[in-house]
């Protein structure tokens, strides 16, 4: 009895079951690696943030512009967390990860647009801000995004390949703008 008991319990519905094809989560866990080492560079990289922001507190805490370019710099660490952590969900499907891609690309999108309004909203004396607000690849990044999670959730599996595009990106955009942070914001 106890084994029929576990069959039930552990067996999927079949409309679960539609959103994958045989063997997806097999090609998806050798994404494991790319998720790890975007996941763990991410957090990292969000530590290193953190010291840039609290070396300069002082000059961020005065202006609207730098601290929401700073939430926005740490808002793409995170989606690129976020983003590895759906990675490497065990035997998720293409298309049920497409689907949160593109429900992440939803979010990060407004999020990332409301931040850059409120950037703009109050200007700041430094001459870095602009620079910032340059190299911040919010938009790109959300847009990479949701094409990802598009071809995903369309069953195309080069949409991992496309989704590198939105990591990187936002990695790099990340990197630049804690090392803008660190070492550019002037008395």
């Amino acid at each position: 009895m106890p084994e029929r008991y576990a069959r039930v319990v552990f067996s999927r519905p079949e409309s679960v079951r539609s959103w994958s094809l045989p063997g997806d989560g097999d090609r998806l866990k050798a994404w494991d690696t790319f998720a790890e080492i975007c996941g763990g560079a991410a957090a990292t990289l969000t530590g290193l943030l953190f010291v840039a922001v609290s070396i300069r507190i002082e000059f961020i805490a005065r202006s609207q512009e730098l601290r929401n370019r700073a939430a926005q710099t740490l808002s793409l660490f995170g989606l690129v967390l976020i983003i590895s952590a759906l990675i490497a969900i065990p035997g998720q499907a293409y298309r049920t990860l497409g689907a949160e891609v593109v429900v992440l690309a939803l979010i990060a999108g407004t999020g990332l647009a409301v931040l850059d309004r409120r950037a703009k909203g109050d200007r700041s004396n430094q001459a870095i801000a602009p620079v910032l607000e340059l190299v911040t690849p919010t938009t790109i990044t959300s847009l990479l995004l949701l094409a990802a999670g598009t071809v995903l959730v369309l069953g195309v599996h080069a949409g991992l390949y496309v989704l590198v595009g939105p990591v990187l990106v936002a990695m790099v955009g990340g990197v630049t703008s804690a090392w803008l942070f660190l070492t550019k914001i002037t008395e």
